[in-house]
């Protein structure tokens, strides 16, 4: 008759695998000098990428930051000139109310 495993039996299988592991780990070689050179070497690979990406990285929010400063000084340039344009038009608006009075001042008189 089949009869499913317990927890008991469960653990146990678990910590008879777990030491399987840890003496199959003790006993392979110890990393040859070529693998740990190759190690190093894909680490410092992996750093000095990561450094460029860091760099072009600040490098773009140095741009970004340039072209939002253009903008918002293009942005003020327009807002100034819309505004003395805006008094120049009043001051012709001015001009035209001030001589159609003139104008009928004098015919008035």
């Amino acid at each position: 008759m089949f009869k499913l495993p317990d927890f008991n039996d469960r653990a146990k299988t678990a910590a008879e695998a777990r030491k399987a592991k840890l003496e199959k780990f003790k006993q392979a070689a110890p990393p040859s000098e070529e693998a740990l050179a190759a190690a190093k070497a894909r680490a410092e690979k992996r750093a000095q990428k990561e450094a460029e990406a860091k760099a072009a990285r600040a490098e773009r929010a140095r741009q970004q930051a340039e072209e939002r400063k253009l903008k918002e000084a293009q942005r003020e340039k327009q807002a100034e000139q819309a505004r003395l344009e805006a008094i120049a038009r009043e001051a012709a608006q001015k001009a035209a109310r001030d001589a159609r009075y003139a104008a009928r001042k004098a015919r008035v008189k």
